[in-house]
């Protein structure tokens, strides 16, 4: 049985339809049951747990033997626990959902819970993933509908946009055959890195409508969010994300993901197709 967290989130539940496709068994943690049955009944199976709550984690991974692990939002998340917890229940391998060039980047959660994994002793696969294509659906998509424009302080560097479907190909070739990954590390990207300007140009093309990509200065950019009443953390987390890209750090292409799933990553185009054709 596999343990599914982060449902409620863009990969986590990626993960849960590819392991459902494949029959695979699973069940999702999630922090809260009938809010996910109300909004997809049967579909999934789910358990209660919630990881800055330790009295959730023991009934959550009995008769679990792998888990697709990823650290959530909130306060006094508890991952250091949850991993002893998981290895006292014979948890035999976890697949972490990091990022791209985490081992340079000391001060985000996933530079520390990658340490804290290998130190646990359970097997490991951590899926270093690079920039999100679903970000242009998420919290980039208010500007992007209401003044039809990408609004993001990320300069003119490229970036290695990667679809979160293809993060959870990865994800279910790992589940399948876990000895074969045994603590591996890849970096999964998308086919090409490109720069908001070209993703605004590829969008106008494909909606038929005109964006632009507004390059706003840091100032501009948290100016406007305060104004639209985002809080100061989060405009703050958005800025940092898009800081490497910025700073030109954010363009290395990898191949793991064709290496490992036999197939080519998604391109950009597809991908703007397949959520304009899913949200029309």
């Amino acid at each position: 049985m596999i343990l599914v967290t982060g449902f409620t989130g863009k990969v986590g539940f990626e993960v849960a339809k590819k392991l459902k496709a494949a029959d695979l068994p699973m069940i999702c943690g999630v922090r809260n049951v009938s809010k996910e049955k109300d909004t997809y009944g049967d579909a999934y199976h789910y358990v209660h747990l919630d990881l800055s709550q330790p009295m959730t984690f023991s009934d959550a991974l009995s008769g679990i033997k792998q888990i697709f692990l990823i650290y959530p939002p909130g306060d006094k998340i508890e991952f250091e626990e949850f991993l002893n917890c998981a290895r006292k229940k014979g948890i035999r391998h976890i697949v972490y959902l990091s990022v791209k060039d985490v081992q340079f980047l000391p001060f985000i959660h996933h530079y520390k819970n990658e340490k804290l994994i290998r130190k646990n002793g359970i097997s490991y696969t951590f899926i270093r993933a690079g920039y999100f294509m679903q970000n242009l659906n998420d919290f980039l998509s208010i500007e992007i509908k209401d003044r039809k424009r990408i609004f993001i302080p990320a300069g003119k560097g490229k970036t290695n946009f990667v679809d979160t479907r293809d993060l959870a190909d990865v994800a279910l070739t790992v589940f399948k055959n876990p000895d074969n990954h045994v603590n591996k590390k890849y970096v999964i990207t998308g086919d090409k890195a490109l720069d908001f300007f070209e993703v605004a140009e590829q969008m106008s093309h494909i909606l038929h409508t005109k964006i632009i990509y507004t390059n706003p200065s840091v100032k501009e950019f948290k100016e406007f969010m305060l104004q639209r009443g985002e809080s100061n953390d989060y405009i703050n987390v958005i800025v940092g994300i898009h800081f490497p890209t910025k700073l030109g750090l954010a363009k290395g292409i990898t191949h793991d993901y064709e290496e490992i799933t036999q197939k080519k990553p998604t391109k950009m185009k597809t991908y703007i197709e397949d959520y304009w054709n899913r949200d029309n």
